[in-house]
């Protein structure tokens, strides 16, 4: 008769725990979704950050290229004989 007893007690006691722990469960599904799309922002943002410090450099670079090319071209072919 205890066993009975005591696994009603068990039961009745699961039974009542069951949904805050699934209503916990699903915050915390929810908050899972909020970080993940919080860092995704973040990651978006970092690299369109990265990829315009690299498109700004990398014209930088062509501009000083051609323009030391160009010189270069000058020098060889001046007008004056």
């Amino acid at each position: 008769m205890k066993t009975l007893i005591l696994s009603l007690a068990v039961s009745i006691g699961l039974c009542v725990a069951a949904p805050g722990f699934a209503q916990s469960v699903g915050q915390d599904a929810k908050d899972a979704g909020h970080d993940t799309k919080t860092a995704t922002e973040k990651g978006a943002t970092k690299t369109t950050s990265a990829v315009k410090k690299g498109y700004k450099k990398s014209t930088h670079g062509v501009k000083k290229g051609v323009n030391k090319g160009a010189d270069k071209v000058a020098d060889k072919t001046s007008t004056t004989r």
